[in-house]
């Protein structure tokens, strides 16, 4: 990057811009601990100059000069994936979007909030919380995730059960596009509001969004206790059939309520069989309903043990803590799937095949997020400390994916790790369409280049299958035991 630029930048923005080595590297990685050898002979993640915005006229400026200087950009705020999607491939500027945060007005009529794309999801739902009012949904990570970033990402969590996805409550973006043009979007515009969606940063910078809310209710938590996958997915479609929807369903298998167990975090103290976590909202007559539904379900059938009350309200209250299961290694690697529901028992099957077959522990949960689909996270520890054997274990990651896709499964976001397996994520007449909305709105390919529609060559499907493969296979030989 041009030494001029940077200096420019510098002295326009003052403490909100750095080029220090120490404060950039902070940048360079994301919740993924890759380490550093490997990410570094693929990419370029350190950023040049650091810029953090505070409104979209100053995202518009900086994006003027990277796109009249050719220089890539990528955005970030809360950086909570592990996809490197918020993460430099070719240097350049890292825009912080942190700062563009607030509140900008509440429509209680309209039933819908305006709010800055850098407000983290937990302060969205304090604002509304204290009118009275809730946001329909929000992710699993909502302490740390802001409202652009997880729009930018498929926008499927807590509360997409009842009330669908992000982009179905969404009703317009402000943008900024690669050129530094500002631009209102909704469905009707063109270009229209769904290209942004799951578009993880690489069309334009959202600075601000119109989002649905909804009232703020009561709630009832329950927790089932299943002998086996197989009864929980039964248990699923009955709960998902019923004529109340739950505002959110979570399951975790056997092995990662071990895991809990060990750690001192299992609901009720328990070990075996599976659980679901059934989470209802709505009027005193619904929830009523709702405990009908659990009631019968537990008298119909003796293998469905319901755990007590106390025990699924802590559930609820600890619904952002899925990584405390860190705490039982030095770090995890895993693979979140986006899979059919009703692959969800066979999938489970083969991932404890693939655990004996490699000597490991693999652990299990996730969100039934629509009727049909679940967000799986599969996870295992790992030492990101011992380079050699930490890579070696990324192949596993890979198997996980294999398996996932075995059921009619892919990948949940893209990024960069995930971009050797676009074609799971997108048939090609869809990733045809894709990299066409990318050439319009980004010909210079300035805006966070290098994820989501392509891999680069040294990540292309090819050498990536080869590659894992050959490394699954030095893992199943000489790492049991790691």
């Amino acid at each position: 990057m041009n030494k001029e630029i940077v200096q420019k930048m510098l002295e326009k923005y003052g403490d909100r811009a750095t080029d220090s080595m120490f404060e950039r590297s902070l940048y360079a990685r994301d919740l993924a601990p890759v380490p550093a050898i490997l990410a570094n002979m693929l990419i370029k993640t350190l950023p040049d100059i650091v810029v953090r915005p505070s409104n979209t006229e100053e995202v518009a400026a900086i994006m003027k000069t990277a796109f009249a200087n050719n220089i890539p950009v990528t955005p970030r705020a809360g950086a909570s994936t592990v996809y490197f999607n918020s993460v430099p491939t070719k240097s350049g500027i890292l825009m912080d979007l942190n700062l563009i945060k607030g509140i900008v007005g509440l429509d209680e009529e309209g039933m819908t909030v305006t709010v800055k794309a850098g407000t983290t999801w937990s302060e969205l739902d304090e604002f509304l919380n204290n009118q009275g009012l809730a946001p329909k949904s929000f992710p699993s990570s909502a302490p740390a995730a802001t409202i652009g970033g997880w729009f930018c990402m498929m926008g499927y969590g807590i509360g997409s059960m009842k009330y669908g996805s992000l982009l179905s409550q969404v009703k317009s973006i402000e943008v900024v596009l690669p050129d530094g043009s500002i631009k209102k979007v909704s469905q009707e515009t063109n270009p229209a509001l769904d290209w942004f969606v799951s578009s993880e940063g690489t069309l334009g910078i959202i600075t601000q969004l119109e989002v649905e809310v909804r009232k703020l209710t009561n709630m009832k938590h329950f927790l089932l206790q299943l002998p086996d996958a197989r009864k929980m997915l039964d248990t699923m479609k009955t709960i998902i059939d019923a004529p109340v929807v739950p505002y959110n369903m979570h399951f975790s298998d056997q092995e990662c309520l071990k895991a809990m167990k060990a750690l001192g975090f299992s609901p009720a103290n328990m070990d075996i069989g599976c659980i679901i976590g059934i989470d209802y909202e709505g009027s005193d007559e619904e929830l009523k309903q709702a405990q009908e539904i659990i009631d019968s379900l537990a008298v119909a059938n003796k293998l469905v043990n319901p755990i007590p009350q106390e025990s699924a309200e802590l559930e609820w209250e600890e619904r952002f803590k899925a990584l405390k299961l860190k705490r039982g290694g030095p770090s995890v690697l895993g693979a979140e799937v986006w899979l059919p529901i009703k692959g969800l028992p066979a999938y489970l099957e083969d991932v404890q095949k693939m655990a004996r077959g490699y000597g490991l522990n693999l652990f299990s949960y996730g969100h039934v997020v629509t009727p049909e689909y679940a967000t799986v996270m599969t996870t295992f520890y790992a030492d990101e400390t011992q380079t050699i054997k930490y890579i070696i274990n990324l192949s596993l990651v890979k198997k996980i994916h294999d398996i996932g896709h075995r059921y009619g499964g892919n990948p949940y976001g893209v990024g960069l790790w995930n971009s050797p397996m676009i074609g799971r994520i997108h048939q090609p007449p869809q990733l045809g369409e894709l990299r066409k909305r990318k050439q319009a709105m980004d010909s210079k390919g300035i805006m966070n280049p290098g994820k989501v529609y392509r891999a680069p060559l040294m990540l292309n499907p090819f050498n990536y299958s080869l590659g894992m493969n050959v490394l699954a296979g030095v893992r199943r030989v000489f790492g049991k035991g790691w």
